[in-house]
């Protein structure tokens, strides 16, 4: 017969209630048109009316998947509901149903088959391809920040930190644009049990806990902070908040002032006066602290003519206004470098937008980013129109924000330091004073000079809080002497030097290969008089190790002693200056005087 002669069969067999008879006839249409899908549908029905329910299956999954590859998903959904009632339990089946409802635009239908898979997967011991259908259910209800922390949850459980991660930095900056302060804590408390050095988590659970009502406990997680960040400023202004909500105010008024310190370096003139102004209602007797609020709020009346208040910056269309609003929030919460990379990204799919370019350009100046925020500045000029006079001027300002002040006429090296250690600038004073030693290094009253600011540095430390939670000084050493996980072995190793066991040292020590170890290792080698292998392992360990490394100043020092003690003088200085600058707190006074000792040579 021909396939219509068949097909008339197949409905008179069906109408009768022959469904052997029917599947025969719609066999035979197949023979003459495997591709029919209508047909093979027909065949997988009756199939399952005859109880066949595996051969049944195999009919509706080509069909579904041919119907897919045709871009045809509606009907691809209504045959993957055929086959569910085959294979509820197959999470894949209930993945496919849903990716057909999503492509279909029915993305709510979608979500009871993702979550179903989910659970299938979670019976079955599979909790990565679980937190996969979280994820994207989360992502179909982007509000219900629920679903977002159950995928980071089931990412976690299944060992893939770095999926759970950005989960919950996605809810976190959802609770925060929603001004959830607990809830991003909450979140940071978690993110920190995955990277315990967060800076980030370790920022906004101190300030959850501070704006609770808790500054105790915040100043734990602010204690992390500030030894790994001493100078950014966002550790420092939560930090003199909590203390100032921890009735410590001569702590907080310590930290302001550092704080104003590291404003001033990068050029913020607002933090400069917000810092100043918080310091001054502390220390309300100092004369010296209203003083600079007042040279300080000039200066940032004239910083607040920004760019941002031009017509040329008022946004195009709500793409732009979109992304102006997040990096405006940003800024408020002082994450100019989020700001920058959400400007850059926006500014990547607008290039030439001038209300981009200008909230950029101030972004870049919060930075302390001054070049490259006077070019974006430049390139406005030419399409600012009658406003090009409020650009330039505010170029100007900038500019004057950026550079360094103006020495007096005829000021020698020492005089310059005088000036910038009695302005608080203990780096540039240190600087100042070195170029003057380079006419007399053994210029007793330039040396004490240095020693004596250096001193007073290490005396005014912000304070932090210790692990009992009460609350005490920095220890000058303290970064130094922190140990790390395996120092045990370490501390062991210097206590055998120390007694002249150097062998030993060495032997306990084989195969450690971080700069730590090899310091030891190096102070081991130059004990037994194998100077040559002392001299190797400090210059490879020092050219592959970050300055940032705790243990980078005393390789350096090492390596000084090494480079003295082999004739080497010039390099030996030239390391223990670079110690200073690194770490001007490092040994002081053992620096102050191997620098005199290799002058005098």
């Amino acid at each position: 017969m021909d396939r219509q002669q068949l097909e008339q069969e197949a409905i008179t067999c069906i109408s009768r209630g022959n469904l052997e008879g029917a599947l025969r006839a719609y066999q035979g249409v197949l023979r003459i048109d495997g591709k029919d899908k209508r047909v093979r549908q027909k065949v997988g029905e009756l199939l399952l009316k005859l109880g066949r329910a595996r051969e049944a299956e195999t009919q509706f999954r080509d069909v579904m998947e041919a119907l897919t590859k045709e871009g045809n998903h509606r009907a691809a959904v209504a045959v993957g509901k055929q086959l569910l009632s085959i294979r509820q339990d197959d999470p894949v089946l209930h993945l496919e149903v849903a990716d057909g409802y999503v492509a279909s635009g029915y993305p709510n239908d979608a979500r009871a088959h993702l979550d179903q898979a989910m659970r299938l997967w979670l019976s079955g011991g599979k909790p990565f391809e679980a937190a996969k259908a979280a994820q994207r259910l989360a992502d179909l209800a982007p509000g219900e920040l629920i679903l977002r922390l159950k995928a980071a949850e089931l990412y976690e459980g299944a060992g893939d930190g770095a999926r759970a991660l950005a989960c919950y930095r996605q809810a976190q900056e959802e609770y925060r644009r929603r001004g959830r302060v607990d809830e991003v804590g909450r979140i940071a408390e978690i993110v920190l049990k995955l990277v315990p050095a967060d800076l980030d988590a370790l920022l906004d659970a101190a300030r959850a806990r501070v704006d609770g009502g808790d500054p105790r406990r915040g100043l734990t997680h602010l204690q992390a902070a500030y030894q790994a960040h001493p100078s950014d400023p966002r550790v420092l202004d939560l930090l003199a908040r909590a203390f100032d909500a921890a009735q410590q105010p001569d702590k907080a008024a310590r930290v302001l002032l550092k704080l104003v310190e590291v404003a001033a370096e990068r050029g913020d003139a607002g933090a400069e006066a917000d810092a100043l102004r918080r310091a001054a209602r502390l220390l309300p007797d100092d004369t010296s602290v209203r003083e600079r609020l007042a040279v300080a709020e000039r200066r940032h009346a004239e910083m607040e003519r920004r760019l941002t208040g031009l017509v040329l910056s008022q946004p195009a269309d709500e793409t732009e206004l979109e992304a102006l609003v997040r990096a405006e929030v940003y800024l408020r919460y002082r994450y100019a470098d989020r700001a920058e990379s959400a400007l850059r990204a926006a500014l990547a799919a607008r290039p030439g937008s001038p209300a981009l370019q200008a909230a950029l350009a101030e972004a870049l100046v919060a930075l302390g980013n001054v070049p490259e925020a006077l070019g974006l500045m430049q390139g406005l000029l030419a399409t600012a129109g009658g406003e090009a006079a409020a650009v330039a001027a505010r170029m100007e300002v900038v500019a004057g924000a950026g550079a360094p002040p103006a020495a007096p006429a005829g000021e020698g090296p020492e005089a310059r330091g005088d000036r910038l250690a009695a302005a608080g600038d203990v780096a540039g004073a240190v600087a100042a004073w070195r170029e003057a030693l380079a006419a007399d290094p053994l210029d007793d009253r330039v040396l004490a000079k240095i020693a004596d600011v250096r001193n007073r540095a290490r005396e005014t430390a912000p304070p932090v809080v210790d692990d009992d939670g009460t609350y005490a000084e920095v220890s000058p050493d303290m970064l130094e002497e922190a140990s790390t996980p395996g120092d045990d072995m370490l501390e062991e190793a210097r206590s055998l030097v120390s007694i002249g066991m150097y062998a030993d040292a060495i032997q306990l020590l084989e195969g450690r290969t971080s700069l730590a170890a090899i310091v030891v290792l190096a102070v081991a080698h130059k004990g037994r008089g194998d100077v040559n292998t002392a001299l190797d392992l400090l210059r490879s360990g020092t050219n592959d190790a970050n300055d940032a490394d705790p243990a980078y100043a005393e390789a350096l020092f090492e390596l000084a002693g090494l480079y003295g003690a082999t004739g080497k003088q010039r390099a030996a200085v030239r390391l223990l200056e670079e110690v200073t600058e690194l770490a001007p707190e490092f040994r002081t006074a053992e620096v102050e005087m191997r620098l005199r000792a290799l002058r005098k040579l």
